[in-house]
C-alpha cells in the first residue's frame, strides 16, 4: 500500500493531527496541534483557523482535540480552551466557556471530546463529566461520571461514540462508559487485573464498531473486542517477533474500512486486521519506501469518501491512502512477504507459457519463470546449475514450434528444452550454425520465428536468419551505397506482417525484407521529404489488425505507416503522448494500440483517434518502461515491464474511479485600487463588485480526492462566453474589464479519470457601473438632451430670423468676394507659369548627367531642393586637360536664389571660358568681383545683399593633382578611411559691404591618388533639423556619414545619403536646398 503525504511543506498548519472530518460539502477538516484546517485538495490552498488575541470570531484556542458536524452543517470545534461553533459559509464562530457561576455553561473550558448524535444533539466531553447542548436554549446540561481525581488525562482525545442501538460509549482515563440516555445513566467498564475478560486498561482513547456491532476499543494497553451478551472483552496484544500481531500495545485510533478491515493507529505504526481471518498487515516508516507511512505515532483516522483513508500522525501530517483498485496490476520484488521475489526488479523481457508459465528476463540479473498458480519463481543465470545462462542480460524471449524457449542474451542465444527442462546453447541445438554464426559478444535485441519456421536475429552487429530445418545462416548487414541492403546494423526489433514480409526496425531507419526478391526496401526520415519517417533511430515495429505499420523512435513519437499511400503519419507529445520516445507496442482485443515510453504507459484509441495517458498513480511500476519488455497473452491480457517492475492488465477490465465529485466554489480573489482581497463563496448565490474591481479570479475545486491534481474542469459565464470552455486541472479563472451588468459564473468538474459532474455549479456576478452610468444618471442624460434639443431649436429658430436679414448683404459682398478671388487665381496661376518657367531655365542651365558621368564615371550629384527652383547649383567645364567642378549655394532659396544661382553660373562660364582663367582663387576672386559689381548699382538704402558659398575645384587630369578654393564651403577628401577636410575661406561670395572688394580667396593644392573620394556640398544637409530631439545634423554626424559610405559603390552612396536624410528629418520641414556631388578619383 502507498501513501501520499500532506505537511506543513503543502501549507498544513501543524504536523500533528489530532482529528479529521469530511463534512457534507465533501471538504477534509483536520484538526492540529496548532489550529484548524479546511482542505480542499488543491496543494498549498488550506484556510486556516487560529486563535487571534484581537479577534473575538477567531476559535478560542489552537489545540484542537476533536471536530464534527451537526446537522445544519455547523462545525464544531473542541479545543484545549472551551467550544466553538464555525459555520462554514459565513465564518461566524461562536465560542462557549465555562462560567463558574452559571451551571449550564460548559462544565469545563478542556473539551476532549465533541459528537453530533442520530438526533443531532452535541455531546461534550471534559475530564470527569459528560455534558450535551441544548440547541434551542443553548444551555448545557452535565452528567458526571466516576473520576479519580489522581489520574491525570493529558493530552489525549477523549471518544464520543453512538452504536447502532443509539448508545452512548466515551471513554476516559477511568475506563470505558456505558451512557443510557433514557436513564442518564453511567455504566462503566474497567480493567481487572485479575479478570482476562476484563478491559486490557482503563485509558480509553478510541471506539470503533464495526460492520458486524461488534464495539472495538483501544487502550494505552491493548485492543479490545466488546462482547454484548457476556459483558466481556476479548483482548488482543502486539506479541514481539511476530508479524501477524499489531505493531504496538499503545492504541491511539480505530477505523473500519469500506471491505471490513480494521484499521489500529499505535504509536510505532499502522496496523490493519482482516476481522475475518484475523491476518494482519502492518506499515512502519522505512527509509527505502517513499511512498510508505511517513511517520509511525498514528493520532487518527478517517474513512473518507472514494475509499481514501486518511491517516493522521503526531509530527509527519497526513498521510493519505487510496483503497480504488488500480488499473494495472504490478508485480515487483520487495520485502513484502506476498510479493514476488524477482532477482531484479529491472525487466529487459516478457513472455507468456501456456498462460500460466511467466518467463521475465532482467537486466544482469538472469531470467525468472514464475508459476502464476503457485506464486513459485525459478531463477537461471550464469552460476546457476546445472545449466547456466550465457550471460545474466537477457533482452528477448520466444517460443518455437518445437516448444522450445529461446532467450537472446547479452552475449549469444541459450535455448531451453521443456521436455527436458534444462538450458543449451544454440550450437548445441543447431550444431551446423556454429560454421557461420558467432554471436559470442554480440548483444541479442530481438527475435522472430516467422510463418516458415526461420528464425530471425537481431543484434548490435548485424541481422541473421537460421533456416531451422536445413541450418543454414544468412547473414544481413549494411553495405554503404546500397539501397537494397539492410540501412543499419543495429536491429533493434523483428515483426511478420500478414503478407510474410519481415520488418526490422533500426538505429538508423526501417526496413522491409522481401523473401521472395530477398531485397530490403529502406525507410529513413528526411527533412526534405514530407510524410517520411520522424526519426531514424527506433525502437520497436508493429503492424495492427488492420495492417497499418507501427514504428516507435527514440524521442520523436509513433508513426503510423500507411502501405497503400507509401505515406507516415505521427503521433507526439502534442496529440496527448506523455513522451516521445516509444519503447513496445501492443494491440488489444478492441483494436486500442498500447504504447510504453519513457514517462508512463499511453492507449491510443484508434476510432475516435484520442489517446490516455496512465503513470504511477494508476499502479505502474514507474514512468519509465524498457525495450523489449512486452507481450500479449493469446487470452488479451497485456504485459509491459520497466525499470521497477511489471505490470499486467487485462484492457476491458480496467478499474476506473466512478465517483462522481461534489463541486464547491472556494473563494474570489478581487484587485482594485485598493490594493487585493479575497471573499468566501462557501453558500453564496450572488455576488455584487463595482467597477472599481477590474479584475478578479474565482477559484473552484472538484472534491474528489484520489488525484485532485488530475481532476479537470470547465466553465461558462453567462453573458460573456457562448458555450463551455475546458481549462483542464487549472482551478481558477481570472476576469479583467468586464463591463458593468449581471453574469452568471457555472463550473463543472470531474475526477481523475474524467468521470463529470454534469451539474454545474454557479454564482450570479453583478458588476455595478460608476455612477456617471447608473440608470438615474442615463435618465438625467435624456432629460438633458431633450432640453438641450428644445433650446437649440429655440435659439436656431430665432437665429435664423435674424440670419435672413442680414443674408441679401452677404450675398452682395459674396458676389464682390468671388470676383476679387477669380483675379487673384488668374494672378497666382500667372505666378506659377513664371515659377515653372524659371525652373525649366535653371534645369536647362544645369550640366546634364550624362555630361558628369562622361567625365566622373565614378560619381553622383544628390540634389534636392526645398521648392520648386532651387538657390543651390552645381557646375562643371573641362578646358586644358582640366575639370572644373562646383556645388554652390546661393543666399536664400525658392525664387530669389533661382535668380542668384543664374547669375553665377553665368559669370562661372564667362569667366573660365571666355576670360580663359584656370585658378580657382582667381576664378572665385572674379565671381566675388562680378556679383559685388551686379549688385552695387543700387545705392539706395533697399540694395540688395546677396551672394553665394561655394566650393571649386580644379583637378589636373595629367598630374592627377586638386585645385581647390573655397567660399565658406569645404572639400572632403577621404583617404584610407580617413577623412581629409580642406576649408574655404571664411567669407561668402559677393558680401562686401557697399560693394567693395577687400577678401582675397586662396587657392589650395593637394596631390590625388586613385580611389579618393571627394564630396563637395551645401550647408543644406548638415543644417536639416530632426532625429528624436529636432536638432540640426550639423558638420560632424555628416562628414562621419560620409566616411560610412564611402567605400559603397557610388550609386548606392547616394540611395544612402538620401535614406539618412528621410529618416532624420522625418515629418519636420526641409529648412533648405540640399546639394551632394560625390567623385572617386580613378583613371581620367
Amino acid at each position: 500500500m502507498s501513501f501520499e503525504h500532506l505537511t506543513i511543506d503543502d501549507g498544513l498548519s501543524q504536523n500533528s493531527i489530532n482529528c479529521i472530518l469530511q463534512d457534507k460539502d465533501g471538504f477534509i477538516w483536520i484538526g492540529t496541534q496548532e489550529g484548524l484546517n479546511k482542505y480542499c485538495g488543491q496543494n498549498g490552498r488550506f484556510e486556516i483557523y487560529k486563535l487571534d488575541l484581537n479577534d473575538t470570531n477567531s476559535i478560542s484556542d489552537i489545540w484542537i482535540y476533536d471536530i464534527a458536524q451537526d446537522f445544519n452543517e455547523n462545525i464544531w470545534i473542541a479545543t484545549r480552551y472551551g467550544l466553538n461553533r464555525l459555520n462554514p459559509h459565513t465564518r461566524e464562530i461562536k465560542r462557549y466557556l465555562n462560567d463558574p457561576k452559571d451551571a449550564s455553561s460548559l462544565g469545563d473550558n478542556e473539551v476532549f471530546g465533541v459528537f453530533v448524535d442520530k438526533a443531532g444533539n452535541i455531546w461534550v466531553k471534559t475530564s470527569d463529566a459528560l455534558s450535551v447542548l441544548n440547541s434551542k436554549t443553548d444551555k448545557f446540561r452535565h452528567f458526571e461520571h466516576f473520576k479519580d481525581y489522581f489520574n491525570n488525562v493529558g493530552t489525549i482525545r477523549i471518544p464520543i461514540f453512538e452504536d447502532k442501538y443509539g448508545v452512548l460509549w466515551t471513554g476516559s482515563v477511568d475506563g470505558l462508559n456505558y451512557f443510557d440516555k433514557q436513564l442518564e445513566q453511567f455504566v462503566r467498564y474497567k480493567f481487572d487485573s485479575a479478570d482476562t475478560t476484563s478491559l486490557s486498561n482503563n485509558i480509553v482513547t478510541s471506539i470503533c464498531e464495526d460492520q458486524n456491532g461488534n464495539l472495538w476499543i483501544g487502550t494505552t494497553n491493548g485492543l479490545n473486542k466488546f462482547i454484548r451478551k457476556s459483558k466481556k472483552f476479548e483482548r488482543t496484544y502486539h506479541v514481539p517477533g511476530t508479524s501477524n500481531s499489531i505493531l504496538s500495545n499503545s492504541i491511539s485510533s480505530l477505523m473500519e474500512d469500506f471491505d471490513g478491515n480494521l484499521w489500529v493507529g499505535t504509536d510505532h505504526g499502522l496496523s490493519i486486521m482482516n476481522l475475518q481471518t484475523r491476518k494482519i498487515a502492518n506499515y512502519k516508516t522505512q527509509a527505502s519506501s517513499p511512498n510508505g507511512i511517513n511517520n509511525d505515532e498514528i493520532i487518527s483516522l478517517l474513512t473518507g469518501s472514494s475509499q481514501i483513508i486518511w491517516v493522521g500522525t503526531n509530527g509527519g501530517g497526513i498521510n493519505k491512502a487510496d483503497l480504488k483498485k488500480k488499473k494495472f496490476n504490478l508485480y515487483r520484488s520487495s520485502n513484502d512477504e506476498n510479493s514476488l521475489q524477482l532477482s531484479s526488479n529491472v525487466i529487459a523481457s516478457i513472455f507468456l507459457e501456456n498462460d500460466s508459465i511467466l518467463w521475465i528476463g532482467t537486466y544482469g540479473y538472469g531470467i525468472n519463470i514464475i508459476n502464476r498458480k503457485t506464486n513459485s519463481v525459478v531463477k537461471y543465470s550464469t552460476t546457476s546449475k546445472p545449466s547456466s545462462l550465457l550471460d545474466n542480460y537477457v533482452h528477448s524471449i520466444i517460443k518455437d514450434y518445437k516448444n522450445n524457449i529461446w532467450l537472446g542474451t547479452r552475449n549469444g542465444i541459450n535455448i531451453y528444452l521443456n521436455d527436458k527442462q534444462k538450458l543449451i546453447q544454440l550450437q548445441e541445438y543447431i550444431p551446423n550454425c556454429v560454421k557461420y554464426l558467432n554471436l559470442n559478444q554480440k548483444r541479442i535485441y530481438c527475435l522472430l520465428e516467422d510463418s516458415k519456421k526461420n528464425i530471425w536475429i537481431g543484434t548490435e552487429r548485424g541481422l541473421f536468419m537460421i533456416n531451422t530445418k536445413t541450418q543454414d545462416v544468412h547473414i544481413y548487414r549494411y553495405t554503404p551505397n546500397d539501397s537494397t541492403c539492410l540501412c543499419n546494423d543495429r536491429a533493434t526489433s523483428i515483426i511478420e506482417d500478414h503478407e510474410g514480409l519481415i520488418w526490422i526496425a533500426t538505429g538508423a531507419g526501417l526496413n522491409c525484407y522481401n523473401p521472395k526478391t530477398t531485397k530490403f526496401r529502406q525507410f529513413k526520415s528526411s527533412l526534405n521529404t514530407k510524410n517520411s519517417l520522424s526519426h531514424n533511430s527506433l525502437y520497436s515495429v508493429f503492424e495492427d489488425s488492420e495492417g497499418f505499420m507501427w514504428v516507435g523512435t527514440a524521442g520523436s513519437g509513433i508513426n503510423k505507416y500507411d502501405k497503400n499511400t507509401n505515406k507516415f503519419t505521427y503521433y507526439t507529445e502534442k496529440n496527448g503522448l506523455p513522451n516521445g520516445t516509444i519503447y513496445e507496442i501492443e494491440e488489444d482485443n478492441n483494436g486500442n494500440l498500447w504504447f510504453s515510453t519513457g514517462r508512463g504507459l499511453a492507449k491510443l484509441d484508434k476510432k475516435i483517434n484520442a489517446i490516455t495517458s496512465y503513470d504511477t498513480d494508476d499502479g505502474l511500476q514507474s514512468l519509465e518502461f524498457n525495450k523489449g519488455a512486452s507481450f500479449k497473452s493469446k487470452k488479451g491480457e497485456l504485459f509491459f515491464g520497466g525499470i521497477n517492475g511489471f505490470n499486467s492488465f487485462f484492457p476491458d477490465l480496467i478499474h476506473y474511479n466512478d465517483n462522481i465529485p461534489k463541486l464547491a466554489l472556494i473563494e474570489i480573489e478581487i484587485i482594485n485600487e485598493d490594493g487585493k482581497h479575497k471573499i468566501f463563496l462557501d453558500g453564496k448565490k450572488e455576488i455584487e463588485l463595482t467597477y472599481k474591481d477590474y479584475m478578479f479570479t474565482i477559484h473552484f475545486a472538484a472534491l474528489e480526492f484520489t488525484k485532485p491534481e488530475k481532476n479537470n474542469y470547465s466553465y461558462m459565464m453567462d453573458n460573456l462566453d457562448e458555450s463551455w470552455i475546458d481549462i483542464g486541472n487549472q482551478h481558477q479563472k481570472t476576469f479583467s474589464n468586464l463591463n458593468a451588468g449581471e453574469y452568471v459564473f457555472k463550473v463543472k468538474g470531474s475526477n481523475n479519470d474524467l468521470v463529470w459532474n454534469d451539474e454545474p455549479i454557479s454564482i450570479k456576478i453583478i458588476i455595478t457601473p460608476p455612477y456617471w452610468k447608473s440608470k438615474w444618471s442615463y435618465g438625467l442624460y435624456i432629460f438633458i438632451i431633450i432640453l438641450s434639443v428644445y433650446l437649440y431649436i429655440e435659439l436656431r429658430t430665432k437665429k435664423l430670423k435674424e440670419a435672413n436679414v442680414i443674408l441679401r448683404e452677404k450675398q452682395m459682398a459674396a458676389l464682390e468676394i468671388a470676383k476679387q478671388k477669380e483675379e487673384l487665381t488668374i494672378k497666382n496661376k500667372s505666378i506659377f507659369d513664371s515659377i515653372n518657367y524659371a525652373k525649366r531655365i535653371q534645369e536647362a542651365m544645369m550640366p546634364s548627367e550624362y555630361l558628369f558621368k562622361k567625365l566622373f564615371p565614378e560619381s553622383f550629384i544628390f540634389y534636392y531642393p526645398k521648392d520648386i527652383v532651387s538657390g543651390d547649383f552645381y557646375w562643371i567645364a573641362e578646358k586644358n586637360n582640366k575639370i572644373f567642378v562646383a556645388a554652390a549655394d546661393c543666399t536664400g532659396h525658392g525664387v530669389p536664389g533661382a535668380f542668384m544661382s543664374i547669375i553665377g553660373f553665368d559669370l562661372l562660364r564667362n569667366i573660365t571660358k571666355e576670360q580663359g582663367i584656370e585658378d580657382p582663387a582667381q576664378i572665385l576672386n572674379l565671381l566675388n568681383e562680378g556679383v559685388a559689381e551686379t549688385f552695387s548699382r543700387n545705392t539706395t538704402q533697399s540694395a540688395v545683399k546677396d551672394g553665394m558659398d561655394i566650393a571649386l575645384c580644379v583637378i589636373e587630369k595629367s598630374s592627377w593633382t586638386l585645385e581647390f578654393a573655397g567660399a565658406m564651403n569645404p572639400v572632403i577628401i577621404i583617404r584610407d578611411n580617413k577623412i581629409i577636410a580642406i576649408r574655404g575661406n571664411r567669407f561668402s561670395v559677393g558680401m562686401a559691404s557697399e560693394g567693395t572688394v577687400v577678401d582675397r580667396f586662396e587657392s589650395h593644392h593637394v596631390p590625388l591618388k586613385e580611389n579618393d573620394n571627394l564630396y563637395i556640398f551645401s550647408d543644406g544637409f548638415p543644417d536639416q533639423f530632426g532625429g528624436p530631439f529636432g536638432k540640426k545634423f550639423k558638420y560632424s554626424r555628416f562628414r562621419q556619414l560620409l566616411l560610412t559610405v564611402h567605400s559603397l559603390p557610388m550609386k548606392k552612396q547616394k540611395a544612402f545619403i538620401e535614406e539618412n536624410l528621410n529618416n532624420w528629418k522625418g515629418d519636420l520641414e526641409q529648412v533648405d536646398d540640399i546639394l551632394v556631388i560625390g567623385i572617386k578619383v580613378g583613371k581620367f
